[in-house]
């Protein structure tokens, strides 16, 4: 159970009376009876114009010590409480402007400018916001002419030419299926008793190789985001968020996402989303959002998906083998609902678990949703649907999702670090077993999807092997076993596990005079500057020393060169913070 629902809400108690009634599977009785809403806290999400005042105070502290950042993620938030049309989101959005100012955000500080004054902002204010509107058209003009003089002149800040390092240009390194053109035609699904389902290789692959790109099926934006970047597409627009006008939460940089984000999930999520982030981790709201996004791709005719789904052949269902050039929705949320859930190797302790969650989230859904409640009340189907698919994804999520990264900006010191900021569902991605020793690593490409990347030589026949978060340099054989266990629920027999692989600094070093070395070290230092010439210059030099020393593993060199060449490569084709562009202007 999760630490917020155990610790914050006292919620174990209703959990016990669920265990200790499993055999009468009585569930929806214990929440009916018990005061869940009550216990849980649970109330409905409104506007809320005091919340959004204290929240605009706050951040005026901020603005004042010029910690420009907080101050922002403050109005944001007062934003999303305020009503429409009211004076705190007025003076929220002109605040935030000044912010724009201030760091030389001039187009973003017009914008919050018009906001400010759609949303009625106070008429003996106003002067100000005009002297602010003029000084940024000036300093937009200013900048306009000092960029025209610099061009005719012949000079450039930057002698990289970055269209070649875009993500777009990233591509896979060996044909594609013409039917999946997500992946490489050297790849092949194949199933044992060994190893269930898994993904080989039917040709030498090289360390650098990309052979699977693939766009997620849903995505969720991890809860401390949503003051920071947009819901839908989850770019970061902390300057020009705009709220959801039914809840508290979600925001966005365009109507265009929130209109989108209506369509697939949120039409849906809205009046519960709130209490899910308040009561749950990010698996069970996952859940939820792949579940909320199934019923869009099914057109949210619940009564047809359920007769789709109780035709089902799961066994036929082959994500490599589908024609994703004609797929519908319906036919790629086949790939996702037929995912491992590990239902049969789960104790008693962990299914009560995830039924206790289901039930609560099914009574939110029923309670909150108009649309679903009457839906549930009418048909028996629909309820069971909608029961089946929570409890189905609670088990698929853990096991199955997959984490988008960033690089996000330190200013402390002055470097970049990767940070989770997205959860997300790849049907295909999911078919790659874990090794503590992988042979291939995951990409966050700019557009949302992610790359598969070879990071040490495949010979012919070999299995490709992801890392699902354990891994032999970092962990020891006995607390890997133990988490991949308790969450995945297998035994790794894995090449590190069988063979005792020691963790990094214990691992022996290669022959140097047959394969020279390198100064990782120094190279480190280069590249967690995060300039993107030095990278692509390093780049083919690091891939080439990896294929050379790729059979000496495991070796420290060679774990060495796959961080580095790891650490390029993001550099290149992972999306990056912006703000070391404007923390010079502020506090951290």
């Amino acid at each position: 159970m999760s630490d917020s629902l155990e610790e914050k809400f006292g919620a174990w108690e209703l959990f016990e009376q669920l265990w200790e009634k499993e055999a009468e599977l009585d569930y929806e009785s214990i929440l009916r009876d018990a005061p869940y809403p009550d216990r849980l806290k649970l109330s409905r999400d409104t506007k809320n114009s005091a919340k959004a005042q204290s929240l605009r105070t706050k951040g005026n502290q901020l603005l004042k010590a010029k910690r420009y950042v907080a101050a922002l993620k403050c109005y944001n938030e007062s934003i999303a409480f305020s009503e429409k049309g009211s004076e705190e989101r007025a003076i929220a959005y002109a605040n935030r402007s000044f912010i724009c100012y201030e760091l030389h955000r001039y187009e973003e500080c017009l914008r919050n400018v018009r906001l400010a004054r759609e949303s009625n902002y106070p008429e003996h204010l106003a002067s100000k916001l005009v002297k602010r509107e003029e000084d940024a058209k000036k300093a937009l003009h200013d900048a306009a002419n000092q960029g025209s003089e610099k061009s005719t002149n012949g000079a450039s800040s930057d002698t990289t030419d970055d269209s070649k390092l875009c993500d777009s240009e990233l591509k896979l390194s060996y044909d594609a299926y013409e039917t999946v053109p997500q992946v490489a035609q050297c790849l092949e699904l194949n199933e044992s008793e060994q190893f269930g389902r898994y993904v080989a290789t039917n040709r030498n692959l090289e360390a650098g190789d990309v052979v699977i790109i693939e766009q997620p099926f849903s995505r969720l934006l991890r809860d401390i985001y949503r003051h920071v970047r947009c819901d839908f597409c989850h770019r970061e627009s902390i300057f020009t968020l705009l709220p959801c006008e039914n809840c508290t939460v979600a925001m966005y940089c365009s109507g265009s996402c929130a209109s989108q984000a209506a369509r697939q999930y949120h039409r849906y999520e809205c009046p519960i989303i709130r209490d899910m982030w308040r009561i749950f981790t990010k698996l069970p709201v996952m859940s939820l959002r792949t579940v909320t996004t199934a019923i869009s791709a099914f057109e949210y005719d619940l009564q047809a998906m359920w007769e789709h789904l109780q035709v089902l052949e799961k066994a036929r269902v082959n994500a490599f083998t589908m024609d994703w050039t004609s797929a519908s929705a319906k036919d790629i949320y086949d790939t996702v609902h037929v995912l491992e859930t590990n239902e049969r190797t789960r104790d008693r302790k962990d299914r009560m678990v995830r039924v206790f969650y289901t039930t609560i989230i099914y009574r939110l859904l029923e309670e909150r949703c108009p649309e679903l409640g009457e839906l549930c009340a009418m048909s028996d189907n629909v309820r069971e649907l909608l029961n089946e698919l929570i409890l189905r994804h609670l088990q698929t999520g853990p096991v199955n999702m997959h984490s988008l990264h960033y690089m996000e900006y330190q200013p402390e010191q002055r470097v970049y670090e990767m940070e989770n900021h997205v959860s997300a569902c790849f049907p295909i991605l999911s078919m790659l077993n874990h090794s503590c020793a992988p042979n291939v690593t995951r990409i966050t490409l700019r557009d949302g999807r992610c790359a598969v990347l070879v990071t040490r030589p495949i010979p012919k026949g070999g299995q490709l092997y992801d890392n699902y978060g354990m891994h032999h340099c970092l962990m020891s054989r006995k607390e890997r076993k133990t988490e991949l266990l308790k969450q995945y629920r297998f035994i790794c027999e894995c090449e590190a596990c069988v063979n005792n692989y020691p963790l990094y600094f214990e691992l022996p070093a290669i022959d140097s005079s047959r394969y020279g070395m390198i100064d990782a070290q120094s190279l480190h230092a280069e590249l967690v500057l995060h300039q993107k010439d030095k990278a692509a210059e390093l780049l083919p030099k690091l891939r080439r020393y990896l294929n050379d020393i790729g059979d000496q593993y495991p070796r420290s060199e060679t774990c060495s060169c796959q961080e580095l060449f790891l650490r390029a490569f993001q550099i290149l084709h992972m999306p990056t913070s912006e703000s070391a562009e404007y923390f010079k202007y502020c506090n951290p």
